[in-house]
């Protein structure tokens, strides 16, 4: 059957005969808009990367002062052994995370949570602010003095960072609209590095 072809004719009378131009155009199909990104379903479980973006009221990281979505901080406490040899005698923490969004090619999908596992690593805080490291010591009740012994490191997940998200998603409301989620104690939410495909069914 050929295809629906539009006609556009346009007469214009003349002296002894008529001019007829004549256009065609055929009909497009409709174009898929995320092109080789699986279809998401509620309750399927997913791997999204995007890029991080503020939704609500912002983490400030303790020791580095980054407004983000989440970090962990760590004091490490030396003590010296023997004169010369440092040994770890204890190491203070602290965590705290916020729902935040991931702008993706499928719009903004919101990770819906306020505990994570890590893929990422903390590294060492530089600059190192001091005023922060000193009230981290205090905020868990150990002496300023142990600033000197103590090594500093913290991870934070902030806004424009590229990450991966591994969770349940939760597809509400039309148009669509996506949340990730822990699915129990079995299944936390997951936050790592980037994937190669922005979207990972599993």
């Amino acid at each position: 059957m050929m295809p629906a072809i539009m006609l556009i004719v346009l007469g214009l009378a003349m002296a002894g005969g008529a001019i007829v131009l004549v256009y065609a155009s055929r009909s497009a199909p409709p174009r898929d808009p995320t092109p080789g990104v699986p279809t998401i379903e509620d309750r399927m479980i997913v791997t999204i990367t995007g890029t991080v973006t503020i939704i609500g009221e912002p983490l400030i990281s303790p020791l580095s002062a980054r407004r983000c979505v989440l970090f962990e901080s760590y004091a490490n406490l030396y003590e010296t052994v023997d004169g010369e040899k440092r040994a770890l005698v204890a190491q203070l923490a602290k965590r705290a995370m916020v729902p935040f969004g991931l702008e993706t090619s499928l719009g903004v999908i919101v990770v819906d949570g306020t505990e994570a596992d890590l893929e990422l690593q903390p590294t060492p805080v530089f600059p190192r602010r001091i005023e922060r490291e000193l009230a981290f010591l205090r905020e868990h009740d150990r002496s300023e003095q142990l600033v000197e012994t103590t090594t500093f490191e913290e991870l934070s997940v902030d806004p424009e960072s590229l990450v991966s998200v591994r969770g349940m998603a939760r597809v509400e409301g039309e148009p669509s609209k996506i949340r990730l989620v822990a699915h129990g104690e079995e299944l936390p939410l997951l936050i790592g590095v980037p994937r190669r495909a922005p979207v990972i069914t599993h």
